[in-house]
């Protein structure tokens, strides 16, 4: 009894198994699916483009605050030279 029903679950899991790869299997994808590539494929590049867009941005932003830290170390230095003369005085 034992060995027959174990026989039996093993038939209708082997048959489960072979019914979902025949369904799930097929040859070509369907249009839902290459449609949602697409949209997939898009917002990959877009997010890309914003990626580059946004690295571009900062690259900009970081030489903007070097050449406000270059000008603000020269007006310390002219501060500091004008406050030299002044005491000189």
């Amino acid at each position: 009894m034992r060995k027959a029903l174990r026989t039996s679950v093993v038939v209708v899991a082997a048959m489960l198994l072979i019914l979902v790869a025949f369904a799930g299997c097929t040859k070509y994808a369907n249009e839902q699916q290459l449609q949602a590539l697409e949209e997939t494929k898009a917002a990959a590049q877009a997010a890309e483009k914003a990626l580059a867009d946004c690295k571009s941005e900062t690259a900009s932003l970081e030489g903007q605050l070097a050449e406000k830290k270059q000008a603000l170390e020269d007006m310390k230095k002219e501060q500091q030279a004008v406050s030299q003369r002044l005491a000189a005085m």
